[in-house]
Order: structure tokens, then C-alpha cells, then sequence
């Protein structure tokens, strides 16, 4: 279980270093690529919940949630993703991003073990 959710880690990673680069050598938003994101999670909480139980792989998918809301996030700053700026949106690290992310990756967490678990 742990090494699933590693590699989780490390896909999230790596696909937000990808994407940060793409998105602003190929100008599109990078919000975009959310759905990647969400595969991510998805498969996090497949694989996590075969190899235990569903609660596993809901709290694992919101895990990966909330490290690609902080690593994530400084990933894509650092490598100046095109992320548009909007009016009353805060995309800097703070406790609710991070309850946000958790609450985000554990709701795909449930969606992912209700349908194919």
C-alpha cells in the first residue's frame, strides 16, 4: 500500500512538471489538466483499495490529493505554469487548500471504489 501510494507521489510529480512546462511553452490553462489529476487519484484508490479496503484507497486517493495541492502546487509555481489569475481565488498553500485537496482526492476516492471496486 505505501508504494502505491509513492508512486502516486511520484506520477503526481512528474505530471505536474510536464504540464507546468507544456502548458506554458503551448499557452493553455493549465487547469486543464485537472482530469490527468484526477486519473491519478483514481488509480490511487483502485489499487490501494484491492490491496486492503475501500476506506484505504478513499483516504490514500485524498492523500495524494493533498500532496499534489502543496508539492504540487509549488512544482507548477516553479516552473511557471500558465495558471490564469482569478478574481477571489488564492492558489497559495494554506490549511484550506489543504482540507480542500483532501476532501477533493477522497470524494474521487469514493467515486473510484464505488464504481469499479
Amino acid at each position: 500500500m505505501i508504494a502505491i501510494l509513492l508512486l502516486g507521489f511520484l506520477a503526481v510529480s512528474i505530471f505536474d512538471a510536464i504540464g507546468a512546462i507544456l502548458s506554458r511553452v503551448l499557452k493553455f490553462n493549465y487547469a486543464l489538466l485537472t482530469f490527468g489529476s484526477i486519473l491519478i487519484y483514481g488509480l490511487v484508490a483502485y489499487y490501494t483499495a484491492e490491496s486492503s479496503v475501500a476506506v484505504t484507497g478513499i483516504l490514500s486517493s485524498g492523500v495524494v490529493g493533498v500532496f499534489d495541492g502543496t508539492v504540487g502546487l509549488l512544482i507548477s509555481k516553479k516552473l511557471n505554469a500558465n495558471i490564469p489569475k482569478i478574481e477571489g481565488v488564492d492558489l497559495n498553500i494554506s490549511l484550506k487548500m489543504v482540507f480542500t485537496m483532501f476532501i477533493f482526492g477522497s470524494f474521487i476516492g469514493i467515486l473510484t471504489t464505488l464504481l469499479f471496486n
